[in-house]
């Protein structure tokens, strides 16, 4: 499986990190624990992977599939924003339902979605249609 390169805004080693002070939340720990649980109840094959920014030091994970465990040892309150990466039309849709139905702030991306917990102040992110 190929996945997508880096987008505009990722981290760059060196660059300025962000402060807390300059985004707003639009994600709490309970939209973020829905999902788990929702993506979870997908077949093995429609689950997405996934990757996420950190807010506080700008580091990028690497993609990751494992929504058990992986997905919530640390919490969430450092997440700006998760990219879900899907491969076939039919699991896009799947994918799409979930995030509809808690209603991410977020958008589709050519490789999947990218979901936000923080958004910039003075940014508006819409919700996943």
């Amino acid at each position: 499986m190929t996945l997508p390169p880096a987008l505009p805004g990722d981290f760059v080693w060196g660059a300025h990190m962000a402060r807390p002070s300059d985004y707003y939340s639009v994600a709490n720990d309970t939209k973020w624990r829905e999902l788990r649980e929702a993506v979870l109840m997908l077949t093995s094959s429609d689950q997405p992977r996934f990757r996420c920014k950190n807010l506080e030091t700008g580091n990028l994970s690497q993609w990751d599939g494992e929504w058990f465990y992986h997905w919530s040892s640390s919490g969430w309150d450092w997440m700006e924003w998760a990219e879900l990466s899907v491969e076939t039309a039919h699991q896009r849709e799947h994918v799409r339902a979930v995030l509809r139905r808690i209603r991410f702030a977020g958008e589709q991306t050519t490789a999947g979605f990218r979901i936000y917990g923080y958004v910039r102040n003075g940014e508006a992110a819409g919700y996943i249609e």
